[in-house]
């Protein structure tokens, strides 16, 4: 099946997140894919994480400067067509040319919205699918009612030795390591190490460039803070593989999205994950993962799993079954499975 699908490629945006997983796999299973994405000059995330493979075209921007070149769309001939996240594309441009990308392909839209958007321009395209990942989204049925929901993808599992990660980002050997994840979004809801732990871990803080932490200047010993840009895919992981627990802390999405796309792509890592219990934005993940309410039961819990460790191990365990029942190979066949169904 020939496929081309237009989408954030190679950032650190939620849909870039959901399009990787998917489209290497329907690559791994024999369809010819490409991947039309945003040009360098304007794209939808804070930054680049990898370099692009060759299968990938940049020839839009956002809705911010409308660009598009349809060439390298409307010389290719598809079996499909899927547009991911319409509100970051260059709508009024896709609207012209959409006639002639439906003479050949049929057309889908992976919707990321969180609601039904009350502009009229969302409702003009005619598709032959929609697909959503969340069954908070099932309102898109009032509009679409054949509309399918098909799970966000997780990042498979990986696996790389603890010790020679840590080597290579210089960090502490002998010591437990919690990781606050401080970009996307993420903010560094922890600023002190539980007591117990003072002597036998450190509080690992990772922010933007242009993050202002008060601790930078005079950081306690077991504190160790690092300004990265946005990370690449291999460095994202890298800290994770380091560490002993995770710390997401985000109570909303800044780009109104439904679910954390950042977790779908560490829970891979078997990296201990630990969330704000009062968010829904961690709605898809149940025993996965851990909730904590305020700033006390964060510290108690991190003593709880750092020193426990059949509660550790359980955790991981949970982990490892949400990706298996929601791997990109599943979600990927389950895309391929729609695709046929509309083209019969």
């Amino acid at each position: 099946m020939k496929i081309g699908m237009m989408t954030a490629w190679n950032t650190d945006s939620g849909v870039a997140v959901h399009a990787e997983p998917v489209a290497k796999e329907w690559i791994k299973m024999g369809h010819e894919v490409i991947i039309f994405s945003h040009i360098k000059e304007d794209f939808h995330g804070e930054g680049f994480i990898g370099k692009d493979e060759d299968y990938v075209i940049r020839c839009f921007g956002t809705g911010k400067t409308n660009y598009l070149d349809p060439r390298p769309i409307l010389t290719r001939e598809f079996d499909i067509f899927v547009v991911q996240d319409l509100c970051m594309l260059p709508v009024d441009n896709l609207a012209k040319i959409f006639p002639l990308i439906r003479r050949t392909a049929k057309t889908v839209h992976i919707v990321h919205e969180n609601t039904l958007p009350q502009e009229a321009w969302f409702y003009q395209f005619e598709w032959d699918g929609v697909i959503y990942f969340c069954k908070r989204q099932a309102f898109l049925n009032r509009v679409w009612p054949e509309s399918k929901m098909i799970h966000f993808p997780c990042f498979p599992i990986r696996t790389e030795e603890k010790m020679k990660v840590r080597e290579r980002l210089d960090l502490p050997l002998d010591k437990k390591i919690v990781y606050q994840f401080c970009q996307r979004g993420y903010k560094p809801f922890l600023r002190e190490l539980p007591a117990p732990l003072k002597e036998n871990a450190i509080l690992l803080i990772v922010i933007p460039e242009e993050y202002e932490l008060l601790e930078e200047e005079h950081p306690p010993k077991w504190m160790v803070i690092r300004r990265e840009k946005v990370l690449s895919r291999r460095r994202f992981d890298n800290y994770l593989f380091a560490s002993d627990a995770a710390i997401f802390h985000k109570f909303q999405s800044r780009y109104a999205a439904v679910v954390s796309s950042t977790v779908f792509q560490a829970l891979g890592t078997g990296c201990p994950i630990l969330v704000s219990g009062q968010s829904d934005f961690f709605f898809p993940f149940k025993e996965e993962i851990i909730r904590y309410t305020d700033t006390e039961d964060l510290k108690k819990t991190l003593i709880d799993l750092l020193e426990d460790g059949e509660r550790y191990n359980a955790l991981r365990a949970k982990a490892e079954e949400f990706i298996k029942e929601n791997s990109p190979q599943r979600i990927a066949e389950e895309h391929i499975e729609f695709f046929h169904s509309l083209r019969r």
